[in-house]
């Protein structure tokens, strides 16, 4: 029997609540809080447009919004070079090497088409996963193209949003289990469908189970 394990990245593998709040206080240093808020709305509004986050669209919005601020490319930099590996969550990358032990691990991710893809390889997770790295806008709506990238008898979701879970249990029925990592900010936020078959404080604490 085959089995592919598809894993979030955000607040799952990698502290992205951690990473946000560090780029929130560089671009605060350098452009100072009135504008350092303009540029969260903006980010906002970006999202709410495009329905994901965009950090490349929100950096071309500030520098038209502010085209006198010295320091855009330091902005531009303290967005873009944020060196990922160091928010991994502690033993992400064992996780990894042992779902490989039992399958076939694949990242599948939301967000946009640059900054999501940079993000994941930068942390080393693009080489921890072989190159099985799918990125949508919105993962929740490509479950039959994964299921054909990915084939498999068995699968198994591990997300920190219970609502996506839901969905793909809701997909898949039975051939998924679901995994619930409690990690970040949605760890708390209930799941509007079937609750997760499986619920972890930490993504290391898979290394005590057999999915």
């Amino acid at each position: 029997m085959t089995s592919v394990f598809l894993i979030d990245v955000d607040n799952t593998l990698l502290d992205n609540d951690r990473a946000k709040a560090d780029v929130a206080q560089a671009i605060g240093a350098l452009v100072g809080p009135d504008r350092a808020s303009r540029f969260w709305s903006l980010y906002e509004e970006v999202r709410d447009e495009c329905g994901v986050v965009d950090y490349p669209e929100t950096l071309r919005r500030f520098r038209r919004a502010f085209p006198d601020e010295k320091r855009l490319s330091e902005v531009d930099r303290a967005v873009l070079d944020v060196p990922f590996e160091r928010y991994l969550y502690p033993r992400a990358l064992d996780v990894i090497a042992r779902l490989w032990q039992r399958g076939e691990p694949a990242i599948l991710s939301d967000g946009d088409r640059v900054y999501q893809p940079m993000k994941i390889a930068r942390a080393g997770l693009l080489l921890a996963l072989r190159g099985n790295v799918v990125v949508y806008e919105h993962k929740e709506d490509h479950l039959a193209e994964v299921q054909r990238r990915f084939p498999a008898d068995r699968y198994a979701h591990i997300d920190d949003k219970a609502e996506l879970l839901a969905l793909t249990k809701a997909s898949l029925g039975a051939r998924v289990t679901t995994v619930h990592v409690r990690q970040g900010r949605y760890a708390d936020e209930a799941a509007g469908g079937a609750p997760p078959d499986i619920v972890v404080d930490r993504i290391a604490d898979l290394l005590a189970l057999d999915l």
